[in-house]
């Protein structure tokens, strides 16, 4: 088995070219695993951007801020089983340094934890954004727990998951 790279790396310190490398790379693993999966051909696949509460079960539609956690421990930010013929890669953040309470972010998908990523690195860049190469895929019909290390209750958090979802045309979108 090959090296897995699944640390957050700031985006100030990827190449150019590295973040579409890095998201294609992703789409490219999802929709074969959909492929495999459902058995239908590519044609049959759509990749659109995730909603936050239709896909991951968030809250909110958008990726609101929140302040009302409790300090020093874990805090679920997104939670459920992913449905039937859709499948959610996320290979990126983005945090707000004027609402960033977190440390980091966990993800457990299928019923073990599959990466902690560290949000400290990205309060050293001014973009604050990070991508991580092998990214988090969570196949159909699979639980998962979405993370948040809360450090401060009484300061605001706010953190954008960047990534997308692969499901079978028509399910939302025929285009």
């Amino acid at each position: 088995m090959g090296l897995s790279q699944i640390q957050l790396i700031p985006f100030s310190e990827l190449a150019p070219g590295e973040v579409g490398a890095i998201r294609n790379g992703i789409i490219h693993k999802m929709v074969e695993l959909a492929m495999q999966s459902a058995k239908l051909p590519e044609d049959q696949f759509v990749v659109r951007d995730i909603r936050a509460l239709d896909d991951l079960g968030y809250t909110y539609e958008d990726w609101t801020e929140v302040t009302d956690a409790t300090a020093d421990q874990w805090e679920t930010m997104a939670s459920g089983t992913m449905g039937d013929q859709r499948w959610v890669g996320i290979f990126g953040v983005k945090a707000d340094p004027d609402r960033f309470a977190c440390t980091s972010i966990k993800f457990n998908v299928g019923g073990g934890d599959r990466v902690i990523w560290q949000l400290q690195s990205l309060r050293e860049q001014d973009d604050m954004v990070g991508f991580c190469p092998s990214g988090i895929i969570i196949p159909q019909r699979t639980p998962y727990t979405i993370s948040r290390y809360i450090r401060s209750a009484s300061s605001p958090v706010s953190l954008v998951l960047k990534g997308v979802v692969v499901e079978k045309r028509g399910k939302v979108v025929s285009p």
